[in-house]
């Protein structure tokens, strides 16, 4: 992801959840790289909202995963992200690359953190937004997407995998049915619960 930037980059916040990269190269593009590793997977979610959280005065962040390429101009299309919208990719996964503006931020919350490690947090974004009355726009990004990562992974992984996606699936459903459109908040049992052991 990082070789395939290709506009100017005035803060970059890159999280690393737990691998502690021993070499990174930052493209020339990037003015100010904020690297915090973490000694455990704070997930998706919660990762999403730490990039948020410490860079609180923007008036909109992009959000990337880190397998994905950009394509020529792909940034330049999101920069222009409005600060009243949730900007996704046309494609899926929608949430491969995002934007979400200040306004949506302020009015909908931060990413349910109790959607861990992965999984439906994205739909329940998507579905909060919507609830709040704020547009979805899409933009037709050319982006790569590595999403093949996790089919990659051994047995173990796999189990893991199969067993937090139906745990999410069904607090999801939950917050459905009661009609919550809260942002939810950190759950340890839920957290230990979903681990994905090593």
């Amino acid at each position: 992801m990082l070789d395939t930037i290709d506009l100017k980059i005035a803060h970059l916040v890159l999280i690393d959840n737990g691998d502690n990269l021993t070499e990174l190269r930052f493209p020339k593009l990037v003015q100010n790289v904020h690297y915090i590793p973490l000694p455990g997977n704070l997930g998706v979610a919660g990762s999403w909202n730490l990039g948020i959280k410490v860079l609180p005065h923007h008036d909109r962040w992009y959000i990337g995963s880190n397998d994905i390429m950009f394509t020529p101009g792909d940034l330049e299309q999101l920069a222009d992200a409005d600060t009243d919208k949730l900007t996704l990719c046309d494609k899926p996964p929608f949430f491969q690359v995002f934007a979400v503006g200040e306004e949506v931020v302020r009015q909908v919350g931060l990413f349910d953190e109790s959607f861990y490690p992965a999984y439906f947090e994205d739909n329940d974004y998507k579905r909060r937004v919507e609830h709040y009355g704020f547009e979805i726009k899409t933009l037709p990004l050319g982006v790569h997407h590595d999403n093949s990562s996790t089919l990659r992974a051994n047995q173990m992984f796999q189990s893991s995998n199969s067993r937090t996606f139906t745990d999410n699936q069904q607090y999801f459903k939950r917050k459905q049915a009661e009609g919550d459109f809260s942002a939810g908040s950190f759950d340890l049992t839920r957290r230990r619960r979903n681990e994905w052991l090593r």
